[in-house]
């Protein structure tokens, strides 16, 4: 099992560990936080064409439902701001996690999965007003398989907190 989580780690979850070299385990990568910013951006890119794909708009639909999925992905990049930091946050920390560290950061990984749901359930009356509800209900089914193999990657990349010795 890992016993360290590393900016590596983070890259790795966001497809760019082979373009990151760090010399060893406990320095900063160079360049860290403009490879992370450009791996989100792919990531971005590449759920909407799984979107695009999966969903097969009408021109009509396509043309209502574009501007509606960007406002939708934008409030997602803020939600996914926060767990970028938390997960930043945590690495920082797992050398010296003290008990006001891992309170701070269970209180905030609630609020971050509770905002996840209200963007998702602020946004479904949106969808429904202008897609027929099988491909609503596709969008949401291609979003929960798109979050649930980041979560797993996440899960199999971050160690867990060791308790106090």
């Amino acid at each position: 099992m890992c016993t360290r989580i590393t900016a590596a780690t983070i890259l790795l979850l966001f497809g760019l560990l082979p373009m990151a070299v760090a010399a060893q385990e406990k320095e900063p990568l160079v360049g860290f936080d403009h490879q992370m910013e450009a791996a989100r951006k792919l990531l971005r890119t590449e759920r909407r064409l799984v979107h695009a794909t999966e969903l097969v708009l009408t021109p009509e639909e396509s043309k209502a439902f574009w501007p509606i999925y960007n406002e939708y992905a934008a409030a997602r990049t803020e939600i996914g701001n926060r767990k970028v930091q938390l997960i930043t946050d945590y690495a920082e920390n797992f050398d010296h996690i003290t008990d006001e560290f891992a309170d701070h950061a269970l209180t905030e990984l609630f609020e971050i999965d509770a905002s996840h749901h209200a963007i998702r359930a602020q946004y479904l009356p949106k969808f429904k007003k202008i897609l027929p509800i099988i491909k609503v209900v596709r969008f949401y089914q291609v979003e929960n398989k798109l979050d649930a193999v980041i979560n797993f990657q996440l899960a199999a990349q971050i160690p867990l907190m060791e308790p106090p010795q």
